[in-house]
Parts: C-alpha cells; structure tokens; sequence
C-alpha cells in the first residue's frame, strides 16, 4: 500500500545514466519522436505505476479526461494547500477525485458536499463556512488530512500511515480507533493490511449482504492509492 515513493527525476537519471544512454541511442536511428532521458524515465515509472492500478480501461479513460479538464482549473490550489499543510499535491487531489470527481458542487445523501466532500462538523472543525467554495473545500480537506496524520499512529510504515489516515478520512477517526483496538496486539505494530481484513469482517446494522460500511472504506483507501499513481505517473516530469 503506497510502496512506491516519489521519485526525484534528476536523481533516478543519475543513477541510470549509462543504461538510457545505451537505450537512447538505439532509439535515435529511428523517425520516431525525439527521445530524452525525461521522457525514457517517464515511460519506465508510467509502466511501473500503472501495473499497481486496479481500474478498469473506462474508469482510467474518465480519469485522464478530467485531468485535462476540471484538475487543471485547480491544479494550483490542490499544489498551494498541500504545501501549505506539507502534504503531497497528488494525494490531495486524488482523495478529491475520489470524493467528488473534482466537482466543487458534488452533494451526497449523507449531506457531505463539495469538492473534498466534507461534513459539516470537519468543515466548521476546519474553518470552512461554505462547502461549495472549491478554494475552501481544498484547503480545508488539505488542513483535515494534515490533523489526521498527525494523529494517527498507527502502521508500520510510511505507506501504511498514509493508508490508515486515508481510512480516518472515510470513516472517522474514533472509528479507525476502536477498529485497531479490536485487534489483538500492540496497537502501535498494527498494519493495514490487519486492519483492511478487520474492516472487511465487521458487520453493522446500515450494512447489506453484499456491501459492508467497512468494505467502502477498503475501497476508498484501495482507489484514492490507485488515482495517486497515475497522477505521479502523468506528473514524473515535474
């Protein structure tokens, strides 16, 4: 779960320089489109992230599509508030895509709203007096991912931190609490694998038989890790 780091491209193309050296001038004889260190780097993490991904062609078909359209009304503000609140860009906006699609007025039955989808006792929490405001909603998703991290401690690594954060953000955090408690062992040691199986076991009244409230937010963190890696992968250049 959130294995893959971000790379630095300078950094990866020092290390394998002689090896896209090689490939490159192999590559150059051809009339195909000019080929750089970048744009070699770029292809090999592309493949690399993409292999994580669990979507379907048509879900990575609608995502690229709406990268090109709405993200790019609000790269910036998804770029200013994670630097703001020292988190990853593409993180943040993959929970908005998740959440919402990117669309700033996006309402559910649940009466959560806006592009970070927040309810209205995290929105006050926050300081966000209008939902619908997508520069509100942006920063204040960004400031509530950036409490939650602080306040989780659990998993036994960096991905698996991001993974139990993300499930707070879903479920609550007292709700991940009292899930990990029900987990035998130290609290501190538990993995989210452990915690993944423990949700999807969990059973409560609003559940169906075929869909439980802890299945969604196995599902949440699962596709939130899915839409990060392709925004790294469009994004390697940068």
């Amino acid at each position: 779960m959130f294995k893959i780091k971000k790379i630095q491209t300078v950094k990866f193309l020092s290390k394998n320089a002689a090896i896209l050296f090689v490939f490159i001038s192999l590559m150059s004889c051809s009339k195909d489109p000019v080929v750089t260190p970048v744009s070699v780097y770029c292809s090999v993490i592309s493949e690399k992230l993409l292999a994580f991904s669990r979507l379907s062609n048509f879900e990575k078909q609608k995502f690229q599509e709406l990268s090109d359209t709405r993200l790019q009304k609000y790269k910036n503000d998804f770029i200013e508030a994670a630097e703001t609140f020292d988190l990853e860009w593409e993180l943040l906006a993959a929970v908005a895509f998740q959440e919402s699609q990117w669309n700033p007025k996006a309402r559910s039955a649940t009466q959560v709203k806006g592009m970070m989808m927040l309810t209205l006792p995290t929105a006050a929490s926050v300081g966000v007096t209008n939902r619908l405001d997508p520069i509100q909603s942006i920063y204040g998703g960004a400031q509530y991912l950036s409490e939650l991290r602080q306040m989780v401690e659990y998993g036994t690594s960096s991905g698996d931190k991001t993974a139990f954060v993300l499930a707070a953000y879903n479920l609550g955090m007292t709700n991940v609490k009292n899930a990990v408690d029900q987990i035998n062992g130290n609290p501190s040691k538990v993995t989210w694998l452990e915690l993944e199986e423990h949700l999807i076991q969990l059973k409560s009244s609003m559940d169906t038989e075929s869909y439980s409230r802890g299945q969604q937010t196995v599902d949440f963190v699962e596709r939130v890790r899915d839409y990060y890696y392709l925004l790294l992968s469009q994004n390697c250049s940068d």
